[in-house]
Parts: C-alpha cells; sequence; structure tokens
C-alpha cells in the first residue's frame, strides 16, 4: 500500500514536472512550483526524492514506471521483441520524449534507455564482462538511432525506426566477420 502511494506521489510530481516544462525551461522550474502545481507539500517532496537530482528522479520514474506498466500489457509479446515494443513505447510517449530533447536532456534520455532496455533477469553485468560490454553496444547504438529519430521529429513510424534498428545491427555484424 505504501509503495503504491509513493508511486502516485512520485506520479503526480512528475506529470507537474512535465506541465511546467511544457511553459517554461527546465532550468527554471523550482521545487516549490512544483509543488505548489502538484499540491504536495516540499517536505513530502523531500521526504521521497533526492535533494540534488530530484527533477531528473521524477522524470526518470515515470519514464520506467511507464514503460512496466506498458510492458505488463503485453507482457509475452515483449519478451519476445522488447525493441519493438520499446519503440512504440517511445513513439506513444514522442511528447515526453521531445521535451526532454528540446530541454537539452539528453542524460534523461540515455539513462531512461538504460533502465529500460535490460531486463533485471537479462544479464547479470558483473560475471560476465563480455556480455556487459556487448549490451552496453547495443544500448547505446539504441540509444542513438532513437535519439536521431526524435531529433527528427518521430518523423517515421516506430516500424520503419525498428528496420534501421534490424539493419544496423545486420550490418554491424556482415562487417565484422
Amino acid at each position: 500500500m505504501k509503495q503504491n502511494q509513493t508511486a502516485f506521489l512520485k506520479l503526480c510530481l512528475a506529470n507537474a514536472l512535465i506541465k511546467l516544462m511544457s511553459k517554461q525551461s527546465y532550468d527554471s522550474i523550482s521545487v516549490n512550483s512544483i509543488c505548489e502545481l502538484a499540491q504536495v507539500g516540499r517536505t513530502t517532496f523531500y521526504r521521497h526524492l533526492d535533494k540534488k537530482n530530484s527533477k531528473e528522479e521524477l522524470l526518470l520514474f515515470k519514464i520506467s514506471y511507464e514503460w512496466k506498466q506498458y510492458a505488463d500489457l503485453e507482457n509475452e509479446y515483449v519478451k519476445k521483441n522488447k525493441g519493438e515494443y520499446l519503440t512504440r513505447f517511445i513513439y506513444e510517449n514522442r511528447k515526453l520524449f521531445s521535451l526532454l530533447y528540446e530541454s537539452g536532456l539528453v542524460s534523461v534520455i540515455m539513462k531512461a534507455m538504460e533502465m529500460t532496455v535490460p531486463d533485471e533477469g537479462d544479464v547479470d553485468f558483473g560475471k560476465d564482462k563480455n556480455t556487459a560490454y556487448l549490451m552496453s553496444f547495443f544500448i547505446y547504438g539504441y540509444f542513438g538511432i532513437i535519439y536521431q529519430w526524435i531529433k527528427y521529429g518521430f518523423d517515421e513510424t516506430p516500424e520503419e525506426v525498428q528496420k534501421h534498428i534490424i539493419a544496423t545491427i545486420a550490418k554491424g555484424m556482415e562487417q565484422g566477420q
């Protein structure tokens, strides 16, 4: 119950932050303005968030929480083709990802990719260095294509972007032989 309340609180705060971001620059948004819009006290805000990176933490929480909700709805399909569903998720949330890009929050987009691409059960990065390097290569390559897609204003469908990703991987494999 407490966990659900905390998630709800963070989502309310994140939504308030995003609403403010659509009207003013990210750097000019204060904790006070987020709390006021979300109707949450500053003490409550700081009880649940880090003082230093609270705005970034809210954005990452929102993306990871909503990705989990999205992935849980299509659990079997996501397991078979996670990249396709993640690309669709980003497209369906393109307003948020565009806002992050326009606000210069590339690091938030990158951290979101780091959080959503591998599952906890996919790889134990500490035990297998080669697998960790390979996963990093794919995560950041995937991020690079998604980042360009955001820069281009989501001018292609998720299916077209997925074809670019697959073609890029195939070309890399071909050249590596």
